[in-house]
């Protein structure tokens, strides 16, 4: 087994749409495998979130489908249907992200599937899950941060409930559906028989929220403070995030600030006591780090080893020396876009090593390829063209 490619040699047919399924494809790309998209005519919905660029695709449709090959089919059409059926024959995953029922109207519910290749590991990605009263209900990453209480507990200093500008319940998901399938394909060594998978961008907010679903539904507003302060502030020139995470900080902080007296106040000697007693810390600690620009503050900080960072935008942190030796990124040029930066992932191969990879497909660039390497005959795909089955014409083919 290959270390940095571990899944050569696994088939992975790709149904998903949008960020949920397709990330996760990607990465199993990453690892090696052969990732084949099935899609319409009109392409998945992430070729068609955002700016389109002259590639017929957006940023989000690029990123999360790179190392994939894209085959173009109808699947209303007999043909069509029969061509996933082929490659369902030797393929190990399944993906798809239809709303429940779906499937099954296409016959490529799990039991079908299943009949086709009992080895198959098939993962099902929904909004809401497959059963329940919102089974039905499209799901998507703003509706689930609305729905699984994430907003309203990610309420700003204006009191309302935000949305986190991040795909974070779809990003999440993808990486509960990786360390799924992976799981699965351990699990299914030697066995003949493979796996149904069911996520859901409900059950990814369940279990990114857990610890704070489970605090809040035992202590209530009454859970201790993890720490107080704990904030972003406005210095003269920008902002800082800092945390007074152990009590043995709290009085070297005020001090820093010329706040000291304060500091000594009895009702101030505990994170839950600075909370309950805010008024009396709040407004002097913004008034002194307001007068600081932002870093004298994070010199002062790092003198007292206190929790603390500037807030930078993507620009700061992009450029910065830190980032830039970690090598979190690899820039790649992407025609018609220029260069994008695309992140190194923990355990994969790099991508300095692995440029190859990083070829998203435009939409049914593989179609011939792929019908060709699972035995149709040019005349065969000729007359699929014609009946609407595939469709060629949309990309030049590889």
């Amino acid at each position: 087994m290959n270390y940095e490619k571990p899944y050569q040699g696994i088939r992975v047919v790709d149904m998903s749409h949008v960020v949920a399924g397709p990330y996760c494809a990607s990465l199993l790309a990453r690892l090696g495998a052969d990732v084949i998209k099935i899609e319409s005519a009109e392409g998945d919905l992430s070729r068609r979130v955002g700016k389109v660029y002259e590639i017929g695709n957006t940023l989000l449709g690029l990123l999360v489908n790179l190392g994939k090959r894209s085959i173009c089919l109808d699947l209303k059409t007999e043909a069509g249907a029969n061509v996933v059926r082929k490659l369902l024959e030797n393929a190990d995953v399944f993906m798809e992200s239809f709303r429940p029922g779906v499937t099954e109207r296409l016959g490529f519910s799990y039991e079908e599937v299943k009949k086709i290749n009992p080895k198959i590991i098939y993962l099902s990605m929904s909004g809401f899950s497959q059963r329940g009263p919102y089974a039905e209900r499209p799901g998507t990453d703003s509706i689930m941060q609305a729905f699984s209480g994430f907003m309203n507990n990610n309420k700003g200093y204006d009191g309302l409930p935000h949305r986190a500008n991040l795909i974070l319940m779809d990003m999440g998901a993808a990486l509960y559906n990786l360390q799924a399938i992976q799981a699965a394909l351990w699990a299914r060594q030697g066995q003949e028989v493979g796996r149904y998978i069911d996520n859901s961008l409900l059950e990814t907010a369940s279990a990114l929220q857990n610890a704070n679903i489970a605090i809040h539904l035992t202590e209530g507003d009454a859970a201790p403070p993890a720490a107080y302060p704990l904030a972003s502030y406005q210095a003269s020139d920008g902002y800082v995030m800092l945390a007074v995470l152990h009590e043995r900080e709290f009085k070297p902080f005020m001090a820093v600030l010329g706040l000291a007296a304060i500091a000594e106040d009895p009702r101030l000697q505990s994170a839950a006591s600075r909370l309950e007693n805010r008024e009396l810390i709040d407004q002097p600690i913004e008034n002194a780090i307001l007068q600081l620009d932002v870093e004298t503050l994070c010199e002062k900080f790092r003198e007292i080893r206190m929790l603390h960072e500037r807030v930078n935008d993507y620009d700061d942190f992009m450029t910065h020396e830190q980032t830039q030796e970690s090598g979190a990124f690899y820039w790649h040029e992407f025609a018609s876009i220029g260069k994008l930066p695309i992140a190194n992932i923990a355990g994969m191969q790099k991508l300095e090593d692995n440029p190859e990879i990083l070829h998203a497909p435009e939409l049914g660039e593989h179609t011939t390829m792929v019908l060709h390497e699972i035995g149709y005959s040019a005349d065969e795909m000729a007359s699929m063209e014609r009946s609407g089955a595939i469709n060629t014409q949309l990309a030049d083919q590889a």
